[in-house]
């Protein structure tokens, strides 16, 4: 099946990206259309959302290699399956609709970090899980809220690219590539939403 995303159980991807001029009036809206990644019986993405610009414009991006691993696949519920399954996300693979947006996302971004994301489920209860995260070598712990409903799962999270995993060296490197589309102005907060469903 294609490979894509916009939801799978991680945390991670991200940078409020640049692209051509002549897209910033899209960028809030879903340029970059989701498709899902089927693996262990799941089918899951994952959909982020950065911003740019003083009046913080949002720009949506995923991922289009992502890994889930562990979910059990004969659990009852989507989130008893989850529990504890880990995830890798291959940062190379964002995409987000701009041939020249994603380069720079690639070059000037995830280039200047370490490794690939990745990280594992915890414990489903309540409509909150902890969601371990692993980015640019740190590791954290950021509580996403979701719903279950009829075999789907929506998580729906936020990192900070800086507070969280002091990417500095990347995040600066991006805003200084970015600079005069992004009206001065790179916002380190990202938010995730993700989806999965058997």
């Amino acid at each position: 099946m294609k490979k894509s995303l916009l939801a799978i159980a991680l945390v991670a991807a991200f940078a409020t990206s640049c692209g051509e001029k002549k897209q910033d009036t899209k960028d809030v809206q879903d340029n970059a259309k989701t498709e899902q990644v089927a693996e262990a019986n799941y089918t899951y993405g994952l959909e982020w959302t950065a911003f740019k610009t003083p009046g913080k414009v949002g720009v949506k991006g995923q991922f289009k290699d992502i890994k889930l691993i562990d979910a059990n696949a004969s659990a009852a519920t989507v989130t008893e399956g989850l529990s504890d399954a880990k995830f890798v996300v291959v940062t190379s693979s964002v995409f987000t609709n701009d041939a020249g947006r994603d380069e720079k996302l690639k070059m000037e971004f995830f280039a200047k970090m370490l490794g690939n994301i990745n990280g594992y489920f915890g414990e489903f209860k309540d409509g909150k899980v902890v969601v371990n995260i692993t980015m640019n070598g740190i590791s954290k712990e950021k509580e996403f809220s979701y719903e279950e409903k009829d075999g789907v799962l929506k998580l729906n999270g936020a990192i900070d690219i800086l507070a969280d995993f002091s990417a500095n060296t990347a995040f600066d490197s991006l805003h200084e590539a970015c600079k005069d589309l992004h009206e001065g102005k790179t916002w380190s907060d990202v938010e995730l939403s993700i989806e999965i469903k058997k």
